[in-house]
């Protein structure tokens, strides 16, 4: 076994502290909403460094935020759902200029509709959004977030299930995974920080089935 002495004092997982307080109300047993305002904090902040393909340690964090959801049933073969959650993530250690937590989200979000009937059909619509959010530490770069809808067709006989998903209904561009990174093209004088991507996928379909031994 190979062990870097380097990495002795180094925790696997770094002491984190927290706390949450929220509520849940349900309205005539067909909706359903809940809060929760929620506070973290780290000895460590583990961040991705897409240069090297690793993690690098950058001090202590702390993280505020609060989530919401909502849950309805419209009709007998109709629901709805709805999850938002908003953050803000800063290290403590360091200026207020220079103290973001690179790549933390500020808001997601997702929800949709989904229907289902008594002959085995189901269909649903859903959506996947992802805020802007700070590249680096001084927030110099911006990650772009995105809003991805997905449609859903599926059949149920039995034990086996078949479906048709149409992935990114609306065909937007977006990036997936996100870096700033640090690179020089030929024609460039100087290396440049900026976004380098992962693009998202197009508007594509996927068919298959599955079978529940």
């Amino acid at each position: 076994m190979n062990f870097n002495l380097d990495h002795a004092g180094i925790r696997t997982l770094p002491r984190a502290i927290g706390s949450e307080i929220g509520a849940r109300h349900s309205f005539w047993n067909r909706l359903s909403f809940g809060t929760a305002f929620w506070w973290l904090e780290l000895d460590e902040e583990l961040v991705f460094v897409g240069d090297v393909g690793e993690t690098e340690i950058s001090g202590k964090s702390r993280r505020i935020g609060i989530d919401i959801e909502g849950r309805g049933q419209i009709l007998s073969w109709l629901w709805a759902d709805i999850d938002v959650n908003l953050s803000r993530g800063t290290f403590v250690d360091e200026p207020s200029d220079a103290n973001q937590i690179p790549l933390a989200p500020r808001i997601t979000s997702t929800g949709g509709l989904t229907a289902n009937h008594p002959s085995g059909f189901s269909t649903s619509i859903r959506y996947r959004h992802i805020g802007d959010r700070p590249a680096n530490e001084d927030n110099s770069v911006t990650a772009e977030g995105y809003t991805v809808v997905h449609l859903g067709l599926s059949y149920t006989n039995g034990n086996t299930k078949y479906f048709v998903n149409l992935e990114n209904l609306f065909n937007v561009d977006w990036n997936e995974a996100q870096f700033d990174t640090e690179s020089r093209l030929r024609n460039e004088a100087e290396p440049v920080s900026e976004i380098h991507f992962t693009p998202g996928n197009p508007l594509n379909l996927q068919v298959g089935f599955s079978n529940q031994f």
